[in-house]
């Protein structure tokens, strides 16, 4: 979970994504129904730990495909969001949320998934964090 903590935490930090997308509307997790769009899903795909040489270390490093899915009313309100997003996550590092971050780093970008009769368009982006977890 920590990945998606790491993830949330630098989205609702920059005042560019949060003028996009009010932090209330940034939830770890699944979004819920009748969430008021735009919207942020942040969710874990998978986390891995890397091996580690100290088997007594008081920290272990991981690393977690975090995949942040935006909710939009229009194409290009989904597109602005999901640049917005890539801008304020690649390339941290540092403290983040209490935790010691190593890396993060853009994965892939998903496929467009839209409804126009609904006035609903989806997309997700895929980061990989990498932390120190404790023991």
């Amino acid at each position: 979970m920590s990945g998606v903590k790491i993830i949330r935490a630098l989205l609702v930090a920059n005042s560019a994504l949060i003028a996009l997308v009010p932090s209330a509307r940034v939830i770890a997790g699944v979004l819920p129904q009748a969430t008021a769009l735009p919207a942020i899903a942040v969710t874990e795909v998978s986390a891995t730990e890397i091996d580690r040489i100290d088997a007594q270390a008081t920290h272990t490093l991981v690393t977690a495909r975090v995949q942040v899915t935006v909710f939009a009313s229009t194409y290009p309100t989904q597109k602005t969001i999901l640049d917005a997003a890539r801008k304020a996550c690649n390339y941290q590092r540092g403290s983040v949320a209490s935790i010691t971050v190593v890396s993060v780093r853009r994965g892939s970008n998903g496929p467009d998934f839209n409804d126009p009769d609904t006035g609903f368009f989806m997309q997700s982006v895929d980061f990989l964090v990498t932390y120190h977890e404790a023991n």
